[in-house]
This record gives structure tokens, sequence and C-alpha cells, in this order.
């Protein structure tokens, strides 16, 4: 910290380096393939990279940039054998891939392609359901940095925004007591009507 104890004498890696993408939309998200079946995670694998692509047609310039760094990650994933335990995958998008991703794989539960229900949920990783400040919300301008807004208000919208269960935690990487975090998730089951409205709650992701 500077001599006032307020401000870090270096940018935090968020605030240097993240940021950017952050400040796209995009975010990290992950999912639990329930059954444990190793197919099926491969198959959410392919699903998820087939919205990327969708996505990535129409984007400018530095969103398309972003969803090709995150095309090769999920083409490579299965290969490179990531997996200890979960059938469990983690991806970065924005609000728009992330609804459509929800939608695509209840509609492959549905259809009885994936065998069992899919658990998504977030990472904490973001900026906007988690006050961190000696991490994700670092040097906030405004001086904010040592509220706990962010998450409070993050939860308890996602309770209205189709989130199956919500949940405010804390630790996140840097120790209790030095964070507060909005958590959710969206159970997936192959409801007959899933729709943008449902999975409304990864917009505030």
């Amino acid at each position: 910290m500077d001599s006032e104890g307020l401000h870090f004498r270096y940018p935090s890696y968020v605030e240097e380096f993240m940021g950017d993408i952050f400040s796209l939309g995009f975010g990290p998200f992950r999912w639990v393939c329930t059954s444990g079946r190793e197919e099926d995670l491969k198959l959410s694998d392919e699903i998820a990279g087939q919205v990327i692509e969708r996505l990535r047609r129409d984007s400018p310039a530095r969103v398309k940039a972003q969803y090709d760094d995150n095309l090769l990650w999920i083409q490579q994933a299965f290969q490179n054998k990531l997996v200890v335990g979960s059938q469990a995958r983690i991806l970065y998008s924005g609000a728009e891939g992330r609804i459509e991703t929800a939608i695509a794989f209840n509609n492959a539960i549905r259809d009885g392609k994936i065998k069992g229900p899919i658990v998504l949920s977030r990472d904490h990783h973001d900026v906007s359901g988690t006050d961190s400040p000696f991490r994700e919300t670092a040097d906030i301008r405004d001086g904010s940095m040592f509220c706990a807004d962010m998450s409070i208000q993050n939860v308890i919208g996602d309770s209205f925004r189709g989130a199956t269960w919500v949940a405010i935690h804390n630790g996140g990487g840097v120790g209790w007591g030095e964070v507060s975090n909005g958590g959710l998730v969206l159970y997936l089951m192959g409801r007959k009507k899933l729709n943008q409205k449902h999975a409304k709650c990864f917009i505030g992701m």
C-alpha cells in the first residue's frame, strides 16, 4: 500500500490486465454436468462452441477477439483432460453468450442429447457481483472499493431474474472478511420453455 494505506503502489492485476475484458461485459461462468458422464461434458463443450461461433460473426473486432480466445479454449478443453472430479467447465462470455448457452444446454437436455441436468453458476472472478478491495474492485476511483454494495444488489437482483438459488458468501481467494461475493445457480433440467426471461440472471454476472 502507499504511505497513507489507501491505495496500492502498483495497479491491481484486474485493473491493469482484466479491466478491458470486463468493460466489454465478458466474465467467467461455470457449469457442472450432474450426470457425471464425460460424454455430456464433451457435448456441452460443443454446444458452447457453437454459440460462440454464431455470436462472433457480427461482433465488433474487440469483442470478436474475446470470442476467438474462448472458442479456442472450449474446442481444446476436452482433449487436454482438464477435469478433476466433477464433469465441470469454465468459460468467459458476454451476457448474450451466457444466456444463449444456458438456453442451448436446456434444449439439449430436453431433447435427450445430454442425459442429466446441468448446474450453471458464476465464478467469483468478476466485477458485477464481487466487492473485493484487494483484487477485483481494487483502486476504484470513487473510493467505493471498501463497500459491499455490488454483491448485495446483484444477488437480490438475481433472485428476481430467474436464478434457482442465490447466496452471499465470502473468501473468494483473498481471505475471510476481505471480500463479499454474490453467488447464483441456474438449474437446467430440460424445461419445455426456457427462454431469455428465465435466464436473465446471467445479465448481472
